[in-house]
């Protein structure tokens, strides 16, 4: 009797093994093609063109000679909204400081209900500059691995700094990397 019940047994772990290591494999092969290659400072920035939540078209290409600060984020997320106040600050101090030299674009990446949700964030947070909706898979380019994001793209179009995660845009350590890249080869 034990004899009988051994043999399928045996059997079945067998076929198994045979089909897991087989799935192994093919998951070994599928991560080979799919290498992501991440941006890194120093790079050329990835131009691209975003409505706004006015419906407004911004072209980065419009805006080089400047530079740009692109935040890759989301409503969902809880250190994006921490870290929002802060680059509004950010925002309205450097364009003070240093005006037509100095671009904040936020690309909010939501799928489900925009703009709806993405305009009643903003107008809860006070946020005014442009929030741009990520329809053409911007992040995609960007390599992100998630959000908050952030890409610091100097006047000649490379990236200078990022930064992964929610970032306290009031520290004068963050402020004064910022202002180094404004006014570098001025």
């Amino acid at each position: 009797m034990l004899k009988k019940l051994l043999i399928p047994f045996v059997f079945v772990i067998v076929v198994s093994a045979i089909y897991f290591v087989s799935q192994a494999r093919q998951a070994k092969e599928d991560s080979k093609s799919e290498v992501r290659t991440f941006l890194k400072e120093g790079q050329q920035y990835i131009p691209f063109s975003l409505k706004d939540l006015k419906g407004k078209t911004i072209n980065t290409k419009d805006l080089e000679g400047k530079v740009l600060f692109v935040n890759f984020w989301a409503t969902w997320c809880v250190p994006c909204k921490t870290e929002m106040p802060s680059m509004q600050a950010l925002d309205e101090k450097l364009n003070k400081k240093y005006p037509n030299q100095f671009k904040m674009l936020a690309v909010n990446i939501d799928t489900v209900n925009v703009p709806q949700v993405v305009e009643l964030f903003a107008l809860d947070l006070k946020l005014k500059f442009p929030i741009l909706l990520d329809t053409k898979d911007i992040k995609d380019k960007y390599k992100t691995t998630g959000v908050p994001e952030t890409f610091i793209i100097d006047k000649k179009g490379k990236i200078a700094k990022m930064y992964v995660g929610a970032i306290d845009w009031n520290l004068s350590k963050n402020i004064d990397t910022i202002e180094k890249i404004i006014t570098k080869d001025k």
